[in-house]
């Protein structure tokens, strides 16, 4: 496989993520939702597994903490180490700094690569990353329908996460929100 090499950050405005977020309304099977959770920790890693689940990309800001935090709380952490104990292969996958997951041991971080949403990078992060090849077997988990939402064109499955708050953006958050709205529309069972 001939993989791109990315030179420039993954951070920012960027045509492919302009390009999802302008289809999602009008795109139902783009917003196609796994399951929702109020909190990370909130994910039955048991039922991931009996779900045929395999690998778990996760996303940061947001996510995982607030965006750009450098410390992450102990039950993070915990639930992140309950994945990786309990067989499942975790790589963090986020379009902004990559510098500042020690805490993560075990857990690959996902470099080099296209910017979510492009559904080339989800594929080489799930090959390079996770050591696996069936995208249906993957999950990634996040708070976002616009980039961390590209998994499911990728052929994945998608965990939304409502975001952690703390500093961001105004215009991401408001784009960020406008996509969760059209998820709800489109896939409220989901929600409930």
């Amino acid at each position: 496989m001939n993989t791109p090499q990315v030179t420039s950050p993954r951070e920012g405005l960027k045509w492919v993520k302009i390009q999802r977020f302008l289809t999602l309304p009008f795109a139902p099977k783009s917003l196609k939702t796994y399951r929702a959770v109020k909190r990370f920790e909130d994910i039955p890693v048991d039922s991931l597994i009996s779900d045929g689940i395999k690998g778990v990309l996760l996303d940061a800001d947001g996510t995982l903490g607030p965006h750009h935090t450098r410390v992450f709380s102990e039950s993070v952490r915990g639930h992140v180490h309950r994945m990786v104990q309990n067989g499942l292969r975790v790589a963090i996958y986020t379009n902004a700094m990559e510098d500042r997951f020690e805490a993560f041991e075990g857990v690959a971080i996902v470099t080099d690569v296209l910017p979510k949403p492009d559904p080339r990078g989800f594929e080489i992060a799930m090959k390079q990353y996770l050591g696996l090849d069936d995208p249906a077997t993957v999950c990634m988990i996040g708070d976002n329908y616009i980039t961390d939402g590209g998994a499911i064109d990728a052929g994945m499955r998608f965990i939304h996460v409502q975001p952690v708050p703390g500093p961001e953006n105004p215009f991401h958050r408001f784009f960020r929100y406008l996509a969760y709205l059209s998820a709800r529309f489109y896939s409220p069972e989901s929600f409930r």
